[in-house]
């Protein structure tokens, strides 16, 4: 009940933050602290979520929460886009709901949190998934890029559309199941919470065991090395005496402090992984990259690498870095490989800064005003 009263807390905090921004580059905040859950969204998804946020009074969504805090990393085809313009009024008809607000909403909101992928590269699929891809062009081709990025990226795809999600996933979903999948999204979302809860302990413990360590180091600085561990044995051996010389029941106090203070650690461990479970089961299987490299030729399995691991990384990441994060392929994938990817595939590889590299185009950033224009959503970058 502790963690969950704490993830709870913390999700109240994050609903009422202001909306974070790309900045003036184009690049997306950095994700500091635990990974984020990568999620790609298709245009039914963001009508139900906008629409829900105009029935209530702007209220933030688990979608924009999680996305705003960090803890989710939101994906979208180009063709979402276009289908949000292009059909929004008439969603905004058929349930009851003011247009301007809609608007409104999407670009306050949820254009700041849009990775926009402007052309998803093709042929990067297994033999097996592009079977299921070509299935889903003869049933409703439109959803296509929005099922080739989940699988590229290896993303919870958040979809309503049972055919498309069967693309993805390689089998049939009941109903049940696809209403069911907000729940994961809450779990990805209390995953990043509980990361986040666990590190800022973590870095408050160690950082006291740092400060002692600091001064004790500043103090001895001078000393011989065999001098300063003789004096560490006495210090350590002189808080043993003393807690041994202390009352029965402060010694009792001190062990129950210690014993509850690794029970909340414990607590926290074990619903991270309950929540981080939750959200690996909810992704598609893939390849494996020794897979891959069977049956593909080398610059492909490159390629799929780059975006899977760029995706993500902690931030915007050059050539060099890039290649350091990418898992063994079984193919080459040095810095001067990595670049040349990066360069092939514009479309999908932002280039924010000179020689620097994001998954994804902003659509508003942080030095331009995210107005509503008539009663068109935003669509300024992904153009």
């Amino acid at each position: 009940m502790l963690v969950q009263g704490m993830v709870r807390h913390l999700h109240l905090q994050n609903s009422s933050t202001a909306t974070r921004l790309p900045d003036a580059d184009g690049v997306f905040p950095a994700t500091a602290l635990w990974r984020a859950s990568l999620v790609v969204v298709d245009a039914n998804t963001l009508r139900n979520d906008i629409i829900y946020a105009c029935r209530h009074e702007g209220k933030p969504t688990t979608l924009v929460n999680g996305a705003n805090s960090g803890m989710l990393r939101l994906f979208c085809a180009r063709h979402v886009l276009e289908e949000i313009k292009e059909h929004h009024r008439e969603w905004c008809d058929k349930e009851d709901v003011a247009t301007a607000a809609f608007v409104q909403h999407f670009n306050a909101s949820y254009a700041p949190l849009l990775r926009v992928v402007r052309q998803v590269p093709e042929g990067l699929l297994s033999a097996e998934e592009q079977d299921r891809v070509e299935k889903l062009r003869g049933e409703d081709a439109d959803d296509i890029p929005s099922v080739t990025l989940a699988l590229l990226l290896r993303a919870f795809y958040m979809s309503e559309d049972r055919k498309a999600i069967r693309a993805v996933y390689g089998r049939e979903f009941s109903r049940d199941e696809v209403r069911a999948w907000r729940e994961v999204l809450s779990a990805g979302g209390d995953a990043g919470a509980i990361g986040t809860l666990f590190h800022a302990g973590a870095m408050l413990t160690g950082g006291l065991g740092l400060g002692i360590w600091g001064i004790f180091d500043k103090l001895t600085g001078s000393l011989n090395p065999w001098l300063k561990f003789l004096i560490a044995v006495v210090l350590v051996g002189g808080g043993g005496y003393l807690y041994h010389r202390m009352p029965e029941e402060r010694r009792v106090g001190f062990r129950n402090g210690v014993g509850q203070a690794f029970s909340v650690v414990g607590a926290f461990s074990a619903e991270y992984v309950q929540a981080i479970a939750r959200v690996d089961r909810a992704l598609p299987a893939v390849p494996s990259w020794q897979q891959l490299a069977g049956e593909q030729q080398r610059r492909t399995v490159l390629t799929r690498a780059c975006v899977h691991a760029l995706a993500r990384a902690q931030g915007d990441q050059s050539a060099e870095e890039l290649a350091t994060l990418l898992p063994a392929l079984g193919v080459g994938q040095s810095a001067p490989l990595v670049r040349e990817v990066l360069y092939k595939y514009p479309e999908c590889f932002e280039q924010v800064y000179r020689g620097r590299w994001q998954v994804g185009t902003a659509l508003v950033r942080a030095k331009r005003n995210v107005e509503v224009k008539g009663d068109q959503p935003a669509q300024q970058s992904a153009q």
